[in-house]
């Protein structure tokens, strides 16, 4: 491994972290324009509209843009570097898995206490009332700030193996083995 391959891995991690912070910070803003339409005339409506999703697209472009230009930026940051970077027997997917899995894990550990107490709060409500009039009273926008960054890292986490091994096999092509050679697990 050398350190080259460890900044693409960090820099693809920035931009998987900065796209799913944009997810899950600006998807609850767009579902609360679905009132909109109702509360505001036609011909202010598009001029309303326009900038959250022109920003949206910018956020996401730059997400996108920092994921394809990950290696010439690595190649930029570690050109007067020694590229030698002694990890053990970690191959570049190990490194991907570590990376997709924790930052899994660590949205579903920072955001389960709440899905559950929304879980047990949303349950308890449609358990005590006989017609669909709570849904009014719940703060969607609340319950969607701690769902949707836990599905996020559930799919992460269960996914992550398997997009580790397709980005090591993208990144350094497919003839390449991937994962340390049999030899030299048991040499060392």
């Amino acid at each position: 491994m050398n350190l080259q391959s460890l900044v693409v891995v960090a820099l693809r991690l920035l931009s998987l972290n900065f796209l799913l912070n944009v997810a899950v910070r600006v998807a609850p803003q767009i579902l609360r324009f679905t009132d909109l339409p109702h509360n505001v005339p036609a011909a202010e409506l598009d001029a309303i509209l326009a900038m959250p999703w022109l920003m949206l697209t910018g956020l996401i472009g730059g997400a996108i843009v920092l994921w394809m230009f990950a290696v010439p930026i690595a190649r930029a940051v570690t050109r007067d570097v020694p590229a030698d970077l002694s990890l053990g027997t970690l191959s570049l997917i190990d490194c991907y898995s570590i990376v997709f899995m924790g930052v899994g894990l660590l949205y579903i550990g920072n955001h389960l206490p709440a899905v559950l107490n929304w879980a047990h709060y949303l349950i308890k409500m449609a358990a005590s009332h006989s017609t669909d009039d709570w849904k009014q009273n719940v703060k969607w926008y609340d319950v969607s700030q701690s769902i949707i960054p836990f599905i996020f890292g559930a799919v992460l986490f269960t996914n992550g193996r398997r997009w580790a091994i397709a980005l090591g096999r993208r990144q350094i092509g497919s003839e390449v083995p991937l994962e340390p050679r049999q030899e030299e697990q048991t040499v060392k």
